[in-house]
């Protein structure tokens, strides 16, 4: 490669054509800043933007797994408890969600065998937390929707079309789960 001398360089820095091309290049990068909205440079504020995300009242909403930078979103939002179905170790999850001052709990819901069992410590948790603002939480979304639906109808008296219709915003049930959700219903139309 070729190396320039002193005075090859000397007139490059006096060339009119670059000092053109260098105030273009200005001028443009200047525009840029001027007309492109922030927005579009920075990630999104919006709990809305969480994965399947889904207000159900004004105290619950389901998800799926929210990123870390998500639950600082969440706790903006004025939630102070999240509940997770997810199986596994969520412990750098707990300490995240505690360091944000929101309680964590964990209720691993096995996917293809999810329980009564399952379903009545959820139903233990939400009645600690009373009128507390509560997000529910698993991967996509399905299984919290599900619980979410079994709760505001079983517990809270929900009409039974307006649960379904916010579970069914996000999946359908069907095979196992439609199986335990009837068993849940059953328990808790007809309890013994």
């Amino acid at each position: 490669m070729r190396r320039l001398n002193r005075a090859q360089l000397q007139s490059f820095k006096h060339n009119p054509l670059l000092e053109i091309n260098m105030k273009n290049i200005i001028t443009v990068i200047t525009l840029l800043f001027l007309f492109i909205p922030l927005s579009a440079c920075s990630k999104s504020e919006s709990i809305e933007d969480i994965k399947n995300f889904t207000s159900l009242s004004p105290v619950l909403a389901s998800a799926g797994m929210p990123s870390n930078s998500e639950f600082s979103i969440i706790q903006k939002n004025g939630y102070q408890h999240i509940i997770n179905l997810i199986p596994g170790d969520f412990s750098s999850e707990k300490k995240k969600i505690n360091s944000l001052g929101m309680s964590f709990d964990q209720i691993a819901v096995n996917w293809n065998e999810p329980t009564l069992a399952d379903f009545k410590h959820f139903v233990r948790l939400m009645n600690t937390y009373k009128s507390d603002k509560v997000l529910v939480h698993c991967r996509l979304n399905y299984r919290a929707s599900a619980f979410a639906y079994l709760y505001q109808t079983t517990q809270l008296g929900l009409d039974e079309s307006i649960a379904q219709s916010q579970m069914q915003a996000i999946w359908e049930p069907d095979g196992t789960w439609l199986k335990f959700i009837k068993e849940v219903q059953k328990n808790y139309n007809n309890p013994k």
